[in-house]
């Protein structure tokens, strides 16, 4: 694969994905404080609907209340380049909160994603929800049970995890994140619950980023199809030479010039 001169090294990263290295991401916790968003933007810790979440502010504020979902395999609290990425969404004009919500090995599926259906009907002036990754299957069910819809932002996002496409079949070596460990993470999260029905139906405006060469880049391209036949406003950012995950190297010029397409995406609301 022919990645993006800019985030080459990424070629190398790859891993095998278990419940060792999912207790061991723990550690992020601990890391998270000590990173500091970007300047021009402030953090608060605070808690919300029993949720430790942080909450960032610039003096732009601007717009409505953005929630973002990270994501980590169900398994990671929030990195560094999340902290970094809800910065620049407050920077737009935002007010970004991104809780720290219950994640493998301790707690699996439904309890993260119920306790974030209670926080997103919690916050008045919610107008986007955010999930990158695993982060953005639990956007679309948290977007699916609420009765009057904000706008959603998809990076990357885990869809069905009950079925194999052929980007699932084709990326199964891939580096930072392969089919292998989409299929540990599904088994050790979802353990072995019904199928997952949701209804995007009423999502007015949509923006879905898939990455090339990722297991999850089929399932990004097909639910963007469905949000726009739904009739959503939907604007699909397929950066080439891409993988899963590759805005780690957020300081990239290449990878700032993909963040800055999800701001512009973010500023043009009134546009649409």
């Amino acid at each position: 694969m022919e990645l993006q001169r800019d985030i080459r090294i990424l070629r190398f990263m790859h891993y095998r994905m278990n419940s060792f290295l999912a207790m061991f991401s723990h550690i992020l916790r601990f890391v998270f404080p000590l990173v500091r968003p970007v300047s021009g933007v402030k953090e608060e810790i605070k808690t919300m609907c029993g949720l430790k979440c942080s909450i960032f502010t610039s003096d732009c504020r601007e717009k409505g209340t953005l929630l973002k979902i990270h994501g980590g395999a169900f398994s990671s609290p929030a990195a560094p380049y999340h902290k970094k990425n809800a910065s620049l969404y407050a920077k737009a004009g935002y007010k970004v909160v991104m809780p720290d919500y219950p994640l493998l090995p301790f707690h699996h599926h439904p309890e993260a994603l119920e306790k974030l259906i209670v926080l997103a009907e919690d916050i008045p002036d919610l107008s986007v929800i955010e999930g990158d990754s695993a982060g953005g299957f639990l956007a679309i069910h948290t977007v699916s049970a609420m009765e009057s819809k904000p706008d959603l932002m998809l990076i990357y996002p885990v869809v069905m995890p009950e079925e194999e496409t052929e980007s699932m079949r084709r990326y199964d070596s891939a580096p930072m994140w392969n089919s292998r460990n989409n299929r540990w993470m599904i088994r050790n999260y979802i353990k072995g619950r019904p199928s997952f029905s949701y209804n995007l139906s009423g999502v007015r405006r949509a923006f879905v980023e898939v990455a090339e060469y990722d297991p999850l880049h089929d399932e990004g391209i097909m639910i963007a199809d469905e949000l726009s036949m739904l009739g959503a406003s939907v604007v699909i950012s397929e950066p080439e030479g891409t993988v899963h995950g590759y805005d780690f190297l957020w300081r990239k010029p290449f990878v700032r010039r993909m963040i800055g397409r999800r701001i512009e995406w973010l500023c043009n609301e009134s546009q649409e």
